[in-house]
């Protein structure tokens, strides 16, 4: 049975790797002897060069180490997780042959299938063979775009054959992505807006983590893949659907045989060439170059619709000239938005240490003092203990002899100590700070939290949404209440919202103190750099509709806002210098 090997340094990531690995592989304790090791990013470095295993690093998928086979993040599910461990632990397994179709809608996907797979006979490089399947997949899956990335099993490399020989060439590697995830397991996969697996730059350098996606692997007769067939669609689109898939899978399956006599004839190719040499005074590719027709078909223009097409082009022009004179462009300062709630209170820890209890729950009310959650306070306890002890034991001296000044002394700071180690007692009891009800509690028995860390959260009253928008510093001038934000939230396209202005800061402030502002738990989601200007916005309605389905707004989500600052006219925009003539 395979093994696996586990070496974090967030014991959450090594609970979880083994919750998810659920005796499917073997755990041993050393990285010698495992076939995958599991590792963080920061232990990376520990790992000896010499390591037979597979390894995967819980890590940045848009920069994979080198040594990485795959990059993984804790936002995967656990079926994922678990199918990559155990197909790089292993060598992956081909596909079972696809079932006779049984149904009229099978045997029509099935034909649909063999028809796209006819296309593919006359193929002769690898270049028209991706080329070629690229137009087949968007046309047989009705997918906006697609793209054919080759897989080497050994070196782990993925290519577009395209741009392997372009001028930047392709370095892609399966240690990321959709397409990686295809390449290392065997298994067909589908991703929806924002999956974690998705990686632009080796899945879809033309779109963006909303869209749909499918990623096919096409296995070749000895059992490895050897390519992925992407496809995408918008994400306003339906997504991928049962008939799709089973497409794919009919498709990827005729490509097999299609990529082993391609393989078969380029490299008889080779030897031939090889062994034909420098025949004669010219080579062979100066002969097929002399053998290339040199004259082009003969250039014909239509008298019936030169005429027609000269005066549309000169309408054209004319009413080009009239909306640059008449028409405006507006200029807009945009930057992040964060959605907040203005009756929301953090409860915080004062201390550090490990959760004992949880006292409450989302839901239940809460009065300023109630207590939220107790961390272990057995030194703390038995400090009290001692020291209540001995103020007893010196009380007992003292009231014996009032008059001694040392005892006297003694006294005083025996209560000292005792008040100090009740107030230490204190800070191990986390409290709420208001009255209110409980919103999310964001720990659990057993976790080890900071000072600073929000233990919970408290709503006072009917919760109201506002939005917080962090514009370009040097747009502050041009920015007043009563301005209209456009707000678009992440992962909601097109589904602009509203927002007027309530507020400006007076003050431009710099990334960290934006953050501040923004507060911890959403600051690091939004990227800051430069001088910002804090814009305060109410939302009119707690919720929002898409495609005509209501949703609510939810303290934290996060989204792009924009304001237009000004408008001018287009030829002012196109020819600044003719800005002295107004």
């Amino acid at each position: 049975m395979s093994t696996i090997a586990v070496m974090t340094s967030v014991i959450a990531d090594e609970e979880w790797v083994f919750r998810v690995v659920d005796s499917a592989l073997v755990v041993v304790d050393t990285a010698e002897h495992a076939d995958v090791l599991v590792v963080s990013a920061d232990r990376l470095a520990a790992i000896a060069e010499d390591v037979p295993g597979v390894i995967v690093v819980i890590g940045d998928p848009a920069q994979p180490p080198p040594r990485a086979a795959h990059v993984v993040t804790r936002a995967w599910p656990d079926d994922q997780l678990r199918a990559l461990l155990i197909a790089l632990a292993s060598r992956p397994q081909p596909p079972a042959p696809l079932a006779l179709p049984s149904s009229p809608a099978e045997a029509q996907v099935a034909q649909r299938a063999i028809t796209a797979g006819r296309k593919l006979a006359t193929v002769t490089t690898v270049a028209a063979c991706e080329t070629m399947l690229v137009e087949i997949l968007v046309d047989l899956l009705d997918l906006d775009r697609a793209y054919c990335l080759f897989y080497d099993h050994a070196s782990g490399s993925l290519w577009s054959e395209a741009k392997l020989h372009g001028p930047a060439g392709d370095e892609r590697r399966a240690a990321a992505g959709l397409a990686g995830y295809a390449a290392r397991t065997g298994l067909p996969t589908t991703a929806a807006a924002e999956d974690p697996r998705f990686v632009g730059a080796i899945d879809d350098p033309s779109g963006d983590s909303g869209d749909h996606l499918i990623a096919h692997p096409v296995h070749g007769t000895d059992g490895l893949v050897h390519a992925v067939l992407i496809g995408a669609r918008r994400a306003r689109r339906p997504a991928i659907g049962a008939v799709e898939l089973m497409l794919a899978a009919r498709f990827s399956q005729l490509v097999t045989p299609v990529l082993d006599q391609l393989s078969i004839h380029l490299e008889a190719q080779n030897i031939l060439d090889d062994a034909a040499g420098d025949e004669g005074l010219f080579r062979r590719q100066a002969r097929e170059a002399q053998a290339m027709p040199r004259w082009g078909d003969v250039v014909r223009v239509s008298p019936a619709w030169l005429s027609a097409g000269y005066w549309m082009l000169v309408l054209l022009l004319a009413g080009s000239a009239v909306f640059v004179c008449l028409a405006r462009v507006s200029t807009y300062s945009a930057g992040p938005a964060v959605v907040r709630s203005t009756t929301r209170t953090p409860i915080t820890a004062r201390t550090s240490g490990n959760i004992v209890s949880v006292a409450v729950a989302p839901g239940d009310t809460t009065e300023p003092g109630t207590l939220i959650a107790r961390l272990d306070d057995s030194e703390q306890r038995a400090a009290v203990l001692r020291l209540e002890q001995e103020f007893e034991e010196v009380l007992r001296h003292h009231m014996l002899d009032p008059g001694d000044q040392t005892m006297d002394l003694g006294l005083r700071n025996v209560r000292a100590s005792l008040d100090a180690a009740r107030g230490s007692l204190e800070e191990r009891l986390v409290r709420a700070t208001t009255a209110g009800v409980v919103g999310d509690v964001r720990i659990r028995a057993g976790q080890h939290i900071a000072p600073g860390d929000i233990v919970a959260s408290v709503f006072e009253g009917t919760q109201a949404l506002e939005v917080i928008a962090l514009m370009p510093g040097e747009d502050r001038p041009q920015l007043a209440p009563g301005m209209t934000i456009r707000l678009e939230l992440t992962g909601y396209r097109y589904a602009y919202q509203s927002v007027v202005i309530s507020s400006v800061s007076s003050d431009v402030i710099g990334p960290a103190e934006a953050r501040r502002v923004l507060g911890s738990e959403v600051s690091e989601t939004m990227p800051l750099a430069g001088s910002v200007v804090v814009v305060r916005g109410t939302l009119a309605s707690p919720e929002f509709t898409l495609d005509g389905q209501a949703f609510r707004y939810h303290d934290g989500m996060v989204g792009t806002a924009e304001v237009r600052v000004r408008s001018e006219p287009v030829v002012f925009a196109l020819m600044p210098g003719t800005r002295r003539f107004q």
